[in-house]
């Protein structure tokens, strides 16, 4: 009985610790922006090396004609294994990624785009008219690599550590 309450007021002391030791939001707009950036630019070089080493991709042959265009690939490899001594497997050594584009009665265009390592969504974007209206990064398996999310409203999280842009920034 006296662990019991013991575990459970240990259990509540670190919920209330953990909820009162919450990051503060910078609001440095060059730190911000670079936050941004840094996201931006990992996003898309791991889009582009993930659709140039694709030997081979499929479309929706009936939504060629269709305003919904889906387009599927899996690229050979998409870390190195330098640093582990363990070979891997080829379904953690290979990524999918999935491509898909709609467009609108209204004349938008909606892209989204997702890619997995290892059965692990790696990195979640979606577009509207060509603009970055979120986009969701997990760290890579088996090498270092940046995390974060962006809204377009403004917020940034890269590596733990959340940004606001300025208004003129976004």
């Amino acid at each position: 009985m006296l662990s019991t309450r013991y575990y459970l007021s240990a259990a509540v002391g670190l919920f209330l610790f953990a909820g009162s030791a919450q990051a503060q939001l910078i609001t440095d707009s060059v730190q911000a922006t670079a936050a941004r950036d840094t996201l931006f630019h990992h996003a898309d070089m791991l889009r582009a090396v993930a659709q140039q080493n694709t030997p081979k991709f499929t479309t929706n042959r009936k939504g060629l004609a269709q305003r919904r265009h889906v387009v599927k690939g899996r690229s050979a490899e998409l870390t190195s294994n330098t640093t582990n001594t363990v070979p891997l497997s080829n379904s953690a050594k290979s990524s999918k990624w999935s491509h898909r584009t709609i467009y609108w009665y209204s004349g938008n265009t909606e892209e989204r785009f997702k890619l997995k390592q290892a059965g692990r969504t790696v990195l979640r974007e979606q577009r509207i008219n060509g603009v970055v209206t979120w986009l969701q990064l997990q760290p890579l398996l088996y090498r270092k690599s940046h995390a974060g999310s962006y809204l377009k409203e403004g917020y940034v999280v890269l590596d733990g550590k959340p940004y606001r842009l300025a208004e003129a920034t976004q």
